[in-house]
């Protein structure tokens, strides 16, 4: 676990903002030319790469990204979301977690037989007609877009389930595992901030912005999503074959200004043990950050929006 002080990080917010973003996106960037480098090493055994990482780790943007490359290097990349192999929700009326309440993080939602299936069928390069998923009518449908993978051509696949082996079955031939989250700790004084509390207000910001989501909502939906974690996606990052760190150093900078007073208000009535007070102490001593420098391909757009990758 990497660890960078307050005090750090607001002298580079304060006094060179640009280079401070330049820098960070740079590392990023090595990181996934270096996975890669790899990747394009073992193309021809294993032609599948499965991406997974708890909510707010960045995988959309980490798969976008990967994808650009691979395809710069000669191996044409196409990237799968794990999402449109949910199962129809008639058939997972009876998930529910530890209250009652449906339990959207469990893998037994998802359409395994089928996945499975194409992912077999795609490393050996057969045909295979893809589905999507209806999230509104709660429904899988067939998307009538037919992929079938040439043998200079790669597979991205990401989801939070992707590693667990109930999901993605005896992957381990074809497939390279990754596993990616903020693995960085912000610290103050005595205090460490957990990642996860970063990943939190990544949340805030795109449940906002893109689902119409009330802060408050989000906020009680983090006990859930927690355990969802602990159950569903942290046993198995052991598998990974490798792991990545989605932390900017400028990010909670950047996010000041846009959450400081939601994350006020939501501390008046969260409990201590959520973080989030914590979180609201980081955020007040936090030099603030304008998003001017901040490129449309950054991980961070993801979250704040004017990314090329995601509404």
């Amino acid at each position: 676990m990497n660890e960078i002080s307050i005090t750090d990080i607001n002298r580079m917010a304060h006094d060179e903002p640009e280079s401070f973003v330049i820098d960070a996106e740079a590392a990023y960037d090595k990181q996934l030319r270096d996975l890669a480098d790899d990747i394009c090493r073992h193309a021809k055994e294993r032609p599948i790469t499965l991406i997974s990482g708890p909510s707010g780790s960045g995988k959309t943007t980490t798969a976008c990204r990967l994808e650009q490359i691979l395809d710069a290097a000669g191996f044409e990349a196409h990237t799968l979301s794990m999402d449109n192999y949910y199962a129809d929700g008639s058939r997972n009326a009876d998930i529910v977690d530890q209250f009652g309440r449906p339990d959207y993080e469990s893998p037994l939602r998802l359409d395994t037989d089928l996945l499975n299936t194409q992912l077999e069928q795609l490393a050996r390069g057969e045909a295979v007609e893809l589905p999507v998923f209806d999230f509104a009518a709660q429904k899988q449908r067939k998307s009538g877009k037919i992929l079938q993978r040439k043998s200079n051509e790669l597979i991205i696949m990401e989801g939070i389930h992707a590693l667990n082996p109930d999901v993605t079955g005896d992957s381990h031939a074809i497939a390279n595992r990754i596993y990616l989250s903020v693995r960085t700790r912000i610290t103050m004084e005595n205090e460490r901030l957990h990642p996860s509390l970063i990943r939190f207000a990544r949340r805030l910001i795109r449940d906002h912005r893109t689902r119409g989501r009330a802060p408050a909502e989000s906020c009680e939906m983090l006990t859930s999503i927690s355990r969802g974690e602990n159950l569903y996606i942290m046993p198995y990052k052991h598998l990974a074959d490798y792991e990545l760190d989605t932390f900017m150093g400028y990010e909670l900078s950047v996010y000041r200004p846009i959450l400081l007073e939601t994350v006020r208000t939501l501390a008046e009535t969260a409990d201590r043990d959520s973080g989030i007070p914590m979180l609201l102490r980081f955020m007040e001593a936090m030099q603030p950050m304008e998003h001017a420098w901040i490129p449309e391909q950054s991980l961070v757009r993801e979250f704040i929006g004017g990314s090329i990758f995601t509404n």
